[in-house]
């Protein structure tokens, strides 16, 4: 025999079934949660607090390095139409 299933949330650390759903008192139960597209807010700073920190002089090195990586916007145009080619023949 299959056990029923229910459907329902936590509030205040109780869970509370769908509207209808009655059990008896003292009646146990198994809950399993499901996955969902809402986040765990205390979970991810939880995870963030335990992530290995980043030496401040990598977060410098890291910028400065980007920083010379850049270059200014060039003004000539790389991909010119086909019109202008004409023309200039």
């Amino acid at each position: 025999m299959n056990p029923a299933k229910y459907h329902g949330v936590i509030r205040s650390g109780v869970v509370q079934l769908d509207q209808g759903v009655l059990l008896a008192e003292g009646t146990e139960v198994s809950v399993t949660p499901v996955a969902s597209g809402i986040r765990n807010g205390p979970a991810i700073v939880a995870a963030l607090d335990a992530a290995p920190k980043v030496p401040k002089e990598w977060v410098e090195e890291l910028e400065r390095l980007i920083e010379e990586g850049q270059r200014p916007p060039m003004l000539e145009d790389i991909f010119p139409d086909e019109a202008d080619e004409k023309e200039s023949a």
